[in-house]
């Protein structure tokens, strides 16, 4: 079988090379509060930081990358570093989420913050020539409205922004999630991107965020041409964002499926590697990974 499928690597996979100060500024506080900015000397960590992730991406044999964009950082000095001379492709851009940032919401700031966040994300994917913007559908948040008026709400919100996407040149790829947040099957995913119903809407598959892993498969197919962009990681059953063969996923199936229904993208890897604390240990591991995972299209 001929291999169209190439190495690439999520900002987030570099979560544990991250210092800790920038690491809970950034993104735990982010999720489960409100989006909190960092002070100078944290942006100033974050900047250095930065600089050593893509020095080291860009020597390595990774040829595409997603950037994660954030409400915390200074976001022009960011861009400005991921931006400067990239070997690698700068593929897609991951939208924040979270309680404050949930497109789901009924509550206005909630929603509000969706739409700001997720405009933020595509102007910046343009800026940085990114095609694609992961969004994810919904928030782990409890309402009193129902599944069913959330995923609407859903819809509505990455409806407006999808708009200025195509506007843009930028595609949304929605993402499914792995608890009881809007969008947690792939039936859901397909509702929301029908709702919306936008040629640039699809879907971001990600590996690790549907259940079983033995059906992961026949999702895949059933997703199809719609799929946008991939995230790679493995699971047993549970979200776990391991290295492939960590878990229990079948990678022959897994990529056997996603050639057979055209997906040319790159493999994005989003793993949480826990013993990986610097920069140049992550890509070491991924790359490493790769050279496994990929002999299974081969």
């Amino acid at each position: 079988m001929n291999n169209p499928l190439r190495l690439g690597i999520s900002g987030s996979a570099f979560i544990y090379a991250m210092p800790e100060e920038v690491l809970i500024a950034a993104y735990r506080n982010s999720i489960h509060g409100r989006p909190s900015k960092l002070d100078a000397p944290q942006n100033a960590m974050m900047g250095e930081f930065m600089r050593e992730m893509m020095s080291e991406v860009n020597a390595s044999s990774i040829s595409s990358m997603e950037c994660y964009h954030s409400c915390a950082w200074e976001s022009e000095s960011i861009i400005e570093i991921v931006a400067n001379n990239p070997r690698v492709e700068l593929w897609s851009v991951h939208a924040p989420y979270g309680k404050y940032i949930d497109p789901s919401a009924p509550d206005d700031e909630a929603r509000q913050g969706a739409v700001s966040a997720y405009t933020d994300a595509v102007r910046t994917a343009a800026r940085i020539g990114a095609g694609v913007v992961v969004a994810h559908p919904g928030a782990n948040v409890e309402y009193s409205v129902s599944k069913k008026e959330r995923l609407k709400i859903s819809a509505e919100t990455i409806g407006q922004v999808t708009a200025l996407a195509g506007e843009l040149g930028v595609a949304i790829a929605v993402e499914p999630l792995p608890k009881q947040e809007p969008g947690n099957s792939l039936d859901e995913v397909l509702e929301i991107v029908s709702m919306v119903d936008l040629p640039n809407v699809g879907i971001n598959f990600d590996v690790n965020h549907l259940f079983p892993p033995e059906d992961v498969p026949s999702l895949i197919r059933r997703a199809g041409k719609l799929i946008r962009s991939v995230h790679i990681s493995d699971q047993d059953g549970q979200e776990r964002h391991w290295l492939p063969f960590e878990g229990t996923l079948d990678w022959t199936a897994v990529l056997g499926a996603l050639v057979e229904v055209g997906y040319a993208g790159p493999l994005i890897y989003e793993t949480h590697i826990r013993d990986a604390n610097t920069c140049a240990a992550v890509v070491s591991r991924v790359e490493e990974n790769y050279g496994r995972l990929i002999d299974c299209v081969r």
